[in-house]
């Protein structure tokens, strides 16, 4: 927060409820793209869904040198997740039960299985159905 150190308090709040009311502007995974791209940078993209990965990773209970290792993320991201895990844990506790509830239900509605009533072993066709499809 240093970096923007010239700002008042109620301009720091201003800028939050910003970003707040963005997010929450969202009705389904098409307009979370959409709000993602407009606001966010690639690299700040990746870098919030790497530090999503950490913290995936610290909770599955990974040490941190081999979540350093196997994702090639710096001693700094993972004391960071660690820190705000700690912090915040609700936070991922949100994203990790949002998640779990998207794969369910892409994975209920991305294939279909077709076939007639003798075929035993029935095939899987992709419906068309994207984890953006999946309604909040």
């Amino acid at each position: 927060m240093r970096r923007y150190g010239f700002l008042t308090k109620g301009g720091l709040f201003t800028a939050l409820n910003k970003l707040r009311s963005a997010f929450l502007a969202a009705n389904d995974g098409h307009d979370v793209e959409e709000i993602i791209n407009g606001l966010l940078t690639s690299d700040e993209k990746i870098k919030i869904g790497r530090r999503i990965q950490v913290a995936q990773l610290l909770l599955s209970g990974m040490p941190g040198s081999e979540i350093i290792d196997e994702l090639k993320v710096g001693k700094g991201t993972v004391n960071l997740v660690e820190k705000n895990l700690t912090e915040y844990p609700r936070c991922f506790e949100l994203i990790l039960k949002r998640q779990e509830l998207v794969d369910r239900e892409y994975k209920e509605k991305a294939y279909v299985k077709v076939g007639g009533p003798k075929l035993i072993f029935k095939k899987k066709e992709y419906t068309g159905f994207r984890r953006k499809n999946v309604k909040r």
